[in-house]
Order: structure tokens, then sequence, then C-alpha cells
């Protein structure tokens, strides 16, 4: 998809709100929002019919006598998870299935080998707890990145540390103060939205550098301590990107959203048209997300080997 600019600038075109200065017109931000609430608002609708379209796998470190770990933080609504494997050695072939609890069978404080999982606010309890270190392997429906411009423009290649506070260089011309000083964390990306770091805690930021906090990369994602370089881009705010992750086939729903808002918020009477668009729009793009295999089926065998009936 490109770039959130310019999906800023078509619908600016598209609604006649292309004058716009620090005081007057329609600010970026508010494009921003509805953008970002089109792409929340679409996704939710995917899930609704077709969830195992948005499945990431996460490997955690499961620890001795550790009942509560963490879910990814892009976990939709943070509990959409579809199933929990373990693994005492972390090899892929020692991976086996736990089965789904519910909370009021928790029983803390016993340790063994986990046979079961339970979900709990954003977590999930193993049960019984590892008596050993191992590996937790989660498969979740990942909720699309925020949206956000590019906040600064990185000089040079930097290198991450997990153990003291660390500096990114800015390039000054670039860098967005007021909109990077609103968050508490950062991400990297690329030219072309894809990740490079994320969730990089922040300690303070200055036209030219910006002060990280110590960070752990996570080298599931691909994440290293050298990942950053050259003109790579800061956008403020945890799981963020310049670019939807949506596919490019859904733009014109981001746009078409953006634009219905706008015309609300001007009272325009286009409004009750571009509204009809919008929902014919949404249904056809979620009804093109199910899972259709163009593969040779099984016919399944309805009648017993051994059935003499006839």
């Amino acid at each position: 998809m490109r770039y959130l600019q310019r999906l800023i600038d078509q619908v600016r075109r598209q609604t006649e709100n292309e004058d716009v200065d620090e005081f007057v017109g329609i600010q970026d931000s508010e494009f921003i929002q509805y953008l970002n609430d089109a792409q929340n608002h679409l996704q939710a609708a995917i899930i609704q019919q077709h969830p195992r379209v948005f499945i990431k796998e996460a490997i955690l470190d499961a620890v001795t006598n550790q009942e509560k770990y963490n879910l990814p933080s892009d976990c939709f609504l943070k509990n959409k998870v579809h199933n929990v494997e373990y693994s005492s050695t972390g090899n892929e072939k020692d991976y086996y299935v736990l089965e789904e609890d519910t909370i009021k069978r928790r029983n803390s404080g016993i340790t063994g080998a986990p046979e079961k999982y339970i979900r709990l606010s954003g977590q999930i309890l193993l049960a019984p707890e590892p008596s050993t270190s191992g590996k937790i392997r989660i498969n979740y429906v990942q909720r699309n990145r925020e949206l956000d411009l590019k906040g600064a423009t990185i000089t040079s290649s930097e290198t991450i540390s997990s153990s003291t506070t660390w500096d990114i260089t800015l390039d000054d011309a670039t860098t967005n103060l007021a909109s990077l000083s609103e968050h508490d964390y950062i991400c990297i990306v690329d030219n072309d939205g894809v990740s490079v770091i994320k969730n990089i805690p922040v300690s303070s930021i200055s036209l030219t550098t910006i002060t990280c906090s110590a960070h752990e990369v996570n080298s599931t994602d691909g994440e290293t301590t050298t990942s950053i370089a050259a003109n790579h881009y800061v956008v403020g705010g945890k799981d963020t990107t310049t670019h939807c992750d949506l596919p490019k086939s859904v733009e014109r729903f981001l746009i078409s959203y953006c634009a219905w808002k706008i015309l609300k918020r001007d009272s325009s009477v286009d409004s009750a048209e571009a509204l009809q668009e919008l929902m014919n729009m949404q249904a056809e793009i979620v009804s093109s997300y199910a899972v259709i295999s163009d593969d040779v089926q099984f016919i399944p065998q309805l009648t017993s080997w051994d059935d003499w009936s006839e």
C-alpha cells in the first residue's frame, strides 16, 4: 500500500480540503485518525468472518515455576489466541498442543509439564507451571499496526543496547518533534513501512537525537542489535508503521472511509450516499477473504468398510 501521506493527499483532493496551514483547515492528525479507524473497522469485520487470515506465530521463553506470560503486543484485543504449544527443549519436534482451560479451573503453585493454558487480560497462564525452562509457541490473531507519518530520518547506523541507554541520530530537517514527543515508544521502519525494530522505549528526544532506554531485540521477528541503518525512519508509538499492513486492494476502502468521515464532519449531503457505497465495498472485501482452495479436495467416505447392508 502507498505511504500514508499520499493517502491523506488523495482524500484532501477528493473532499476539497487542500487549503491547510497551522491555524486553518483540517490537520493531518485528523486524517490519520480516520484512516486508522478505517483499517481497524475493516480488520474487525474480516476477523469476524475469517479470523485465520491474520494468524501470526510467536515464540516465548518459558521460565521455571512461572505461571503468567504476556501475549505479544500486537495480539488482537489482547486475547485472540488460536492455539498454544509447549516444548521443554525448544526443539521443533518436541512441541505438543496445550488444551485451553477456564480461569475457574486455575490451580496455581503446581509445577510439572504444562498441559493446559488459560487466557487472562493480555496474558496466558500455563497449568501446571513449567518445572524446567522451555519454549511456548503461540499462534494468535495479529492486529494491524497503527498508521502514522514519518517522524524523522535516521542519519547513521546504530547499535541497540539491552543494558544501558543509547542514541539514535536524526536529520533535524525531517524531525517532527511535536509529534514524536507525544509518545513513550518509537518504531523503526524502512522506506516501505517494513518493521526494522519495534517498541523501543524513549528517554528523551531533541531535533537531532533520540535517547532510548535499554531495549531487548526480538530475534523471532528477525531483529538484531545492528538492524538500524541510515535512511531508516522513526515512527512514534507502539506497533506503528507508515504503510498499512492490509493489501493494496483495500486501499480504496481506507480512502472512502476517511472521505466519508470528512463529509460527515462538514455536514455534507454527500455523506449518506458515500456511506452506502462504503458498506457495499466492505461487504465485497470481507467476502473476498473467504478461504477458497483451488486444490483437489478429498471426497469423504461415508460408508464404513464393514457395511454389508447392500
